[in-house]
């Protein structure tokens, strides 16, 4: 004997109990806790870079959507400052106020109220003209507090445009974010010096800031580093400078905070965009998503354990009561076990020990019983072999019956008799002697003549048939008695009701695609619900009360050539009735095809 591994030998001592348990939990358990561990770590990940991805996009659409709103405001900055017209009517010098009101009625009063959107609040020109009253869109820059802080960041800066956040003071303190530019486009318009403000509207910036304040909260930088606009929740003592941001907020140090600047042009260098992210919407995320892992992680485990403990329940029992049954046999009970099989391997040993044990009891205690079974089943076959032979002699009786009466007949010159008894005689020999049931179509139709002209000698000078045979066709195998049983029903069922002028036609065509053969009769035919209900007969398992052999050969028509054949009955009361079947070509030839071979 071959020795085994010492690690399956070691296998072999551990009690099969054990060895599910192990298998359960290295193969099952411990992979689906794994598995669950590495998925949630994963799609924390996953949630994570996703979530900076939308920061990142969040950013970069509202810097987009801002630096429009700037950019709309630096060309109609640009665009008025081309104006000459705009230039000359500033730069003039005016006898008084009424000479000014003249021209600002002309010209003045609509040149910059036109220019209003939706993304700006209101346009001003600032001037050191003292001939032009204060009011409206123009004003004289010795009117106004000196103070202005974007006339002091515009001049510190290195260009004629500049994007500046600023309190105005007045009545109300209001906050400002405007474009400012100097006009000086026109040297001969410089007499006194020009500028041009455009506020920006900060409803609108603050809508672009709060568009996504479930998830994200943005902050507005100026080139100064001082917010200057904020989503909702971080006014008031939130609003500081940023540069101390990455270092005291928390948010910033896990990577939920990024900027972006507003645009690379000199306007508005220093701009920038700082987007916090709500912790709070990422935290319930990577929350949902432990829940959803927890409970998979039950469900994957609950759901195998209890399966696996039917399985192996199922192997373990039937295992240990057939090792106890087995047990039995040391002590020489032959017991069968009375124990649920199953189709699986286990139940195939069950049965196979049943078996054993039903043989090893027979050849113990059986023998005699034995004996007399195949006494028995002896006798039984000598009767059957009886039965046999005494079937066989009735038919040998019927025809030696009608051949004498054939010999009688014709001794005694009764040659219509005895052209029926010959004809009946031919046809069951015919019918008990052939043991295959499709012939060629030439042999049923010598069959069905035979028969119609046994219904002459019945019906007399009332009666007359016919045969319309394609030649094509008569070698073609059929089911036998097929056309004769449908010529009997005819016969039987409407012809005799006629009384006189009975006919019967049989046609057979061969076309393309089928064999067409029909039987048609010029009987009493049959209302519509009747040949419904006798279709339905056919189809079915009803009784057919006196109509078997039509039943007979729709039957055998599946049998042959499944449900490609299709049978018909068309009858009406005053023409007659129409029965036949049409068999695919394809069949026929399958058919003769295999009766060659054989």
């Amino acid at each position: 004997m071959r020795s085994q591994p010492a690690i399956l030998s070691a296998v072999n001592d551990i009690p099969l109990k054990y060895k599910f348990l192990l298998i359960y939990l290295l193969c099952v358990l411990l992979p689906i806790i794994t598995i669950n561990i590495f998925f949630y770590q994963q799609n924390s990940a996953d949630i994570k870079i996703r979530e900076k991805d939308n920061l990142r996009k969040s950013i970069e659409r509202a810097s987009g959507e801002l630096l429009g709103m700037i950019d709309e405001s630096v060309a109609l900055s640009r665009s008025l400052a081309g104006d000459d017209s705009l230039y000359k009517a500033l730069d003039r010098t005016y006898m008084s106020p009424v000479d000014y009101y003249e021209e600002y009625d002309d010209f003045l009063r609509d040149k910059l109220t036109r220019y209003m959107s939706p993304n700006i609040l209101e346009v001003r020109v600032y001037t050191s003209n003292n001939t032009i009253q204060t009011g409206a869109n123009y004003h004289v820059i010795s009117s106004v507090p000196d103070d202005l802080p974007w006339q002091e960041q515009l001049n510190q800066s290195n260009g004629d445009i500049l994007v500046v956040a600023y309190d105005e003071k007045g009545y109300h303190s209001t906050k400002r974010i405007s474009v400012v530019s100097k006009m000086h486009t026109f040297p001969q318009y410089s007499k006194y010096d020009k500028y041009l403000r455009i506020d920006l509207n900060i409803d609108k910036m603050d809508s672009i800031l709060n568009r996504e304040l479930d998830s994200l909260k943005l902050r507005l930088v100026d080139n100064r580093n001082q917010v200057v606009a904020a989503s909702a929740g971080l006014e008031g003592a939130e609003i500081s400078l940023v540069q101390d941001l990455p270092l005291s907020d928390t948010t910033a140090r896990k990577g939920y905070a990024m900027e972006e600047a507003i645009g690379n042009y000199s306007y508005v260098k220093g701009w920038k965009l700082v987007g916090i992210a709500d912790t709070r919407h990422i935290d319930r995320l990577l929350h949902n998503a432990r829940n959803s892992i927890i409970w998979l992680a039950i469900i994957s485990t609950v759901v195998p354990s209890l399966l696996i403990f039917i399985i192996l329940r199922s192997y373990h029992y039937r295992v240990k009561k057939l090792s106890r049954h087995m047990d039995k046999f040391r002590n020489e009970r032959f017991d069968l076990l009375d124990i649920q099989e199953g189709r699986d391997e286990i139940g195939s040993l069950i049965r196979t020990f049943n078996v054993m044990t039903g043989k090893i009891t027979s050849l113990i205690n059986d023998v005699y019983k034995l004996e007399i079974k195949q006494k028995n089943l002896e006798l039984e076959r000598v009767r059957t072999e009886l039965t046999m032979l005494q079937n066989q002699m009735n038919p040998h009786f019927l025809f030696n019956t009608l051949n004498g009466l054939l010999v009688v007949c014709t001794r005694n010159g009764y040659s219509d008799v005895a052209v029926i008894i010959k004809n009946l005689s031919l046809l069951m020999r015919q019918l008990l002697s052939r043991a295959e049931d499709l012939v060629p179509l030439r042999e049923e139709l010598e069959l069905t003549s035979m028969y119609l002209q046994i219904e002459t000698f019945r019906f007399g000078d009332l009666f007359e048939y016919a045969f319309d045979i394609d030649p094509k066709a008569i070698l073609l195998y059929v089911p036998r008695m097929s056309i004769q049983t449908l010529v009997e029903n005819a016969c039987k069922h409407g012809l005799q009701a006629r009384k006189d002028n009975r006919s019967i036609r049989v046609t057979a065509k061969l076309t393309e695609r089928a064999l067409e053969i029909n039987v048609i009769d010029n009987g009493v035919g049959m209302e519509e619900f009747k040949l419904k209900q006798l279709m339905e007969n056919v189809r079915s398992d009803k009784g057919m009360d006196g109509h078997v052999g039509i039943r007979n050969v729709y039957r055998r028509l599946e049998l042959y050539y499944n449900e490609s054949v299709r049978f018909h009955i068309n009858s009406d009361p005053e023409k007659g009735t129409e029965a036949g079947f049409h068999i695919p070509l394809s069949r026929l030839e399958a058919i003769d095809e295999r009766k060659k071979e054989v």
